[in-house]
């Protein structure tokens, strides 16, 4: 409210000093006071400056966070698929092991490192020292001939 507004229904111009008609006699009667006014608000141009840099910074930090995501999407993506050639890789390397270590295959190398195949076997009684079975070494078969 203002200086310049009075009480609502009074007639403009000079107020009696005791107080207003309506108002009752024990009660003082209020007084009006300027209010000091806030701080003046700060132009329009500079709320609109301020808006659109925070909405561009926005936009920016969006942007770097895309492009940012995108790039670990491609390494991610190069990292399966290195991952998918070394399971591959593994696995050939399993069935190579597998493969040596078939009967067959170990004989042909043992054969190659000139060892021979066992006769029957003999066995040793320890109690009294006997021999159970004739014992017969292992004959090489020569090469080129076979089993």
């Amino acid at each position: 409210m203002s200086v310049a507004t009075g009480l609502v229904g009074s007639p403009p111009g000079p107020r009696p000093p005791g107080g207003t008609a309506g108002l009752s006699a024990g009660r003082p009667s209020p007084s009006l006071e300027l209010v000091p006014t806030g701080r003046p608000a700060l132009p329009r141009a500079t709320f609109v400056v301020l808006l659109v840099s925070l909405l561009v910074g926005g936009l920016i930090g969006l942007l770097m966070l895309n492009t940012v995501l995108a790039r670990d999407a491609f390494v991610l993506d190069s990292l399966k698929e290195q991952g998918r050639a070394l399971a591959d890789q593994e696995q050939a390397l399993e069935r190579e092991v597998e493969l040596l270590r078939s009967p067959q295959s170990l004989a042909v190398r043992a054969t190659e490192l000139g060892m021979v195949q066992a006769g029957p076997p003999a066995f040793l009684r320890l109690p009294d020292g006997t021999v159970l079975g004739a014992p017969v070494p292992g004959a090489a078969v020569p090469p080129g001939e076979p089993r």
